[in-house]
């Protein structure tokens, strides 16, 4: 049978107690000390990460103000550049306007006077001719000077 004697139990105790103090010193606290040190090195490690993260945060700001700021410069310049050519776009139709106008006048001007001058001439060769004709019928030359002083006034009143 089982014999239970005290200074049995008194040792088992005695054991016990040894191997949990031993154990306790030699093996729970250096476990407690490294998973403290892995656990500080994790919350390092998370603590960069979370600062690089905010850091990235930081520049994608930065790069959404600056992709903000290239793309209202840019608008800005297109609309400097249509205002520019359409100014220039004006400057060009005011001139050629002023051109054509020039031309126009000038052509207008020649017109007038290569009339004048057709006229004019067409004129003289009439009064020529009718002096050549009248001197013949009539047959003196000093008439032929009144007459065409005569055929002159004429051909101005009927002219008017």
């Amino acid at each position: 049978m089982i014999n239970v004697s005290f200074w049995n139990i008194f040792f088992t105790v005695l054991n016990l107690l040894i191997l949990f103090v031993a154990f306790r010193i030699f093996f729970f606290k250096p476990i407690a000390k490294i998973i403290a040190k892995r656990q500080e090195e994790a919350d390092e490690v998370y603590a960069k990460a979370t600062e690089k993260e905010d850091e990235a945060g930081e520049l994608v700001k930065q790069y959404e103000a600056k992709l903000a700021e290239a793309e209202s410069e840019k608008k800005q310049i297109i609309a400097e550049a249509r205002k520019s050519a359409d100014g220039q776009y004006q400057k060009i139709v005011a001139d050629a306007k002023e051109d054509a106008k020039s031309i126009h006048d000038t052509a207008i001007a020649e017109a007038n006077h290569e009339k004048s001058q057709i006229i004019a001439s067409a004129k003289k060769e009439i009064a020529d001719i009718v002096v050549d004709a009248t001197t013949k019928v009539v047959g003196s030359k000093t008439g032929a000077d009144i007459d065409s002083k005569l055929f002159d006034e004429f051909l101005g009143k009927a002219g008017e």
